[in-house]
């Protein structure tokens, strides 16, 4: 079902309600309307209701160049909402990726019972591209701690927000036999009451964040793509890949060696991996579509790693694979 709704805060409510009564949901929009959407966002994050949300970037601030592309929202979604709580930023790098992680994001967010935010850009979302069909069939669908009506029925007392091990309670569904709860904005107990005792209001935040921890566990960690003893090391998120990867077929022609690293899942970031990589690499540069260089001011926080050299783009046009392999091949010689 598709619902075109009068503004973006009605889609995202709408949005968070439907996972509420356990309809897999999403909602799409750029950078404006998903500012539009944070207080949504943080009731979903309160709640703990899974919902997705996609963020195709444009240039801002404000409308910006509404026709041209960027990656300037990267610090945007990782904030974005008011008050602490888990989310998840999964950026694809293409069409295949857009499906495949797009699939994945409604299992994350009913498996952990948090907003999960899919960016990508303009150029990405409204790309033409020669692409096999997708295999639906091989998309299998988790929901985590979803009870059936049947079990439900046999429990003698429910808590919604009960305090786990690894802050994923057991769920149920409106009208479920033997489970009402409230669900609500406010902090609450583990039944959903409302409550303001500071010794429940640190363990129901501690149990929602705790959520990262299990997660993290289980995502998939980025990897090296090219030779694994490379010169030249380009380290990127979303979009920049398909240029990425065409300049690397340039520049192996010229017997000029340069890997990629990939950075899919950027919150919750895999500080370990992409730091044991990076410590590793001779001369690793940074390519994105921001003045700031958003990414690498990321793995500077979670890594304590400075990329010195970058490559930015803001004029709203994406990558040139010609212009990155010209770029590298200057920077050799």
């Amino acid at each position: 079902i598709i619902k075109q709704t009068e503004d973006e805060i009605a889609a995202m409510a709408m949005a968070v309600g439907a996972g509420h009564v356990g309809v897999r949901s999403m909602t799409a929009t750029s950078g404006g309307g998903f500012a539009l959407m944070s207080e949504m966002l943080s009731l979903a994050g309160m709640t703990e209701t899974p919902v997705v949300a996609i963020n195709v970037t444009r240039p801002g601030p404000s409308t910006g160049l509404p026709t041209r592309t960027e990656q300037s929202d990267l610090r945007f979604v990782l904030h974005t909402g008011h008050g602490e709580f888990p989310r998840v930023v999964v950026s694809p790098g293409s069409v295949e990726e857009s499906f495949s992680l797009t699939a994945e994001a409604f299992n994350i967010a009913e498996k952990y019972q948090l907003p999960v935010i899919v960016l990508t850009d303009k150029y990405l979302a409204e790309s033409y591209t020669d692409q096999d069909f997708f295999d639906v069939k091989s998309i299998a669908i988790a929901r985590g701690k979803l009870l059936t009506p049947a079990q439900a029925k046999k429990l003698k007392a429910y808590a919604r927000y009960k305090l786990t091990d690894d802050g994923v309670s057991p769920r149920t569904l409106p009208g479920y036999p033997n489970t009402r709860f409230r669900a609500t904005g406010n902090e609450h107990d583990e039944t959903g009451a409302i409550t303001e005792d500071q010794d429940i209001r640190r363990a129901m935040v501690e149990k929602r964040m705790r959520k990262l921890e299990t997660l993290a566990k289980e995502l998939p960690q980025p990897v090296l793509i090219g030779p694994a003893h490379a010169a030249i090391t380009l380290v990127g998120f979303g979009s920049t890949k398909g240029p990425i990867l065409e300049a690397m077929e340039i520049l192996n022609k010229k017997n000029i060696h340069v890997n990629y690293l990939q950075i899919t899942y950027l919150h919750p970031f895999p500080s370990a991996t992409v730091q044991r990589i990076l410590s590793s690499v001779k001369l690793p540069i940074i390519i994105e579509n921001n003045y700031t260089a958003q990414l690498a001011g990321l793995i500077r926080q979670e890594t304590c790693i400075a990329i010195e050299k970058k490559l930015l783009k803001y004029d709203g046009l994406p990558f040139s694979a010609m212009k990155l392999a010209e770029y590298i091949t200057r920077l050799v010689h």
